[in-house]
């Protein structure tokens, strides 16, 4: 479990340190050399002291590192979890085991609050935009504490999307009184430009962006988690009620503002229960988070992979994450051997795999705590082109400059 540190405590430890360089008590690095009553620096004094109050500066910001994980979690670990409003945080996680970072709290009280039901287990998918650069979120616009919060209206309790970026900014992007009325909303996508879509337990797909708002698809109203993937939508769906009629993952060409259709891509099985899901950039290669309990003996549960040969998608095997399904998910595709991560169906782990094959079993990166649950998970969020153009700029422009100092 994770030895909680919060923004506060990076703000903290960032101005002790600043204090610590005004009062030339900190490590040589930063110790001052003069010349001619200048304050002077080695070039490699300024460019290391530099690198490391902007490492600081964005740490106090809980700016996340690229690559590493991002866990919703629900819960403050102070009260039992129950149906009422619960907060939400955002745990950053490396990749290896007890790698907690940091976390980011999502606004739980006044206008911009964000939070989900403490006991939907289906709820709190995080997924990153389509351009990376913003982790999704959806949930009730309500304080923390709300009664029954899944049960309420949308009309007295708004259904919402939220991002986060890079350096931890929290912005509630949307609100819908009419949408996800009386049941749950489970997950937001965006294409990083405005425009998000909804998928919960009632309302099919919804189109929540800088336009207005629609339904874009109906026919198959109780839905899971949705994403925007190389342009088109997909979402997973355990409901064999609506057309298409087959469990599974789910394509809405395009990424419509108004009315379309979906057709079914993946059959997972009338009974399979999928989640969270991730492609490889061809398209060829498909893992899904079913939360059924992993069996060898049914082949079925923990993360399945599926394969396109020819024209089908094909089941290939199941990853076990110990006796648990799994409902988060993040793949990382880079290697020969793709590594996934995934949060267990009953929200206490977050376990990683390395498939080299249908025995490859999962090991435990870590658990949640006391009346606390795992839920959606996906990689950091990557800075904006400018954020990361303007950092580089700074450090050559603070560069040149002290090499004009040195040759006076």
């Amino acid at each position: 479990m994770r030895e909680a540190k919060t923004n506060f405590d990076f703000q903290r430890d960032f101005a002790k340190t600043k204090a610590e360089i005004g009062a030339g008590t900190n490590h040589k690095k930063f110790e001052l050399k003069t010349k001619k009553g200048k304050f002077m620096k080695t070039g490699i004094q300024t460019l290391t002291a530099t690198v490391a109050l902007l490492s600081l500066a964005a740490v106090a910001q809980a700016q996340f590192t690229p690559d590493d994980l991002v866990v919703l979690r629900d819960g403050t670990g102070s009260g039992a979890l129950t149906s009422a409003g619960t907060a939400i945080f955002l745990d950053e996680y490396t990749t290896a085991a007890n790698g907690y970072v940091t976390s980011v709290l999502i606004p739980s009280t006044g206008s911009s609050a964000l939070v989900n039901s403490g006991t939907a287990t289906s709820e709190g998918a995080l997924n990153l935009s389509a351009n990376g650069q913003y982790l999704v979120v959806a949930g009730y616009n309500a304080n923390a504490g709300t009664a029954s919060i899944a049960s309420t209206t949308s009309a007295a309790v708004p259904r919402g999307i939220a991002t986060v970026d890079a350096s931890g900014n929290y912005n509630l992007a949307v609100t819908t009184s009419s949408f996800y009325s009386g049941n749950n909303i489970r997950s937001g996508a965006s294409d990083g430009g405005g425009n998000y879509w909804g998928a919960g337990a009632a309302s099919g797909t919804v189109y929540l962006g800088t336009g207005t708002p629609a339904t874009v698809q109906s026919t198959k109203v109780n839905t899971r988690v949705i994403q925007d993937i190389s342009g088109n939508l997909y979402f997973s769906t355990s409901s064999g009620s609506g057309t298409p009629a087959s469990l599974g993952i789910d394509m809405i060409n395009g990424t419509p503002t108004s009315s379309s259709s979906a057709v079914n891509l993946i059959n997972t099985g009338s009974s399979s229960s999928p989640y969270d899901f991730a492609f490889n950039s061809s398209l060829t290669t498909a893992y899904i988070a079913d939360s059924d309990a992993y069996t060898s003996s049914s082949g079925i549960g923990g993360v399945e992979k599926w394969s396109l040969v020819g024209s089908t998608w094909t089941f290939q095997y199941s990853l076990s994450m110990g006796t648990n399904g799994a409902v988060g998910l993040a793949v990382n595709f880079s290697g020969a051997n793709p590594i996934i991560y995934a949060t267990s169906a009953n929200g206490a782990s977050l376990f990683t795999v390395t498939d080299t094959g249908s025995s490859a079993t999962g090991t435990l990166l870590d658990t949640a705590g006391a009346n606390e649950a795992f839920r959606g998970l996906d990689f950091a969020p990557t800075p904006e082109p400018s954020a990361c153009a303007l950092i580089g700029l700074g450090l050559a422009g603070l560069w040149s400059f002290q090499r004009r100092n040195r040759k006076s």
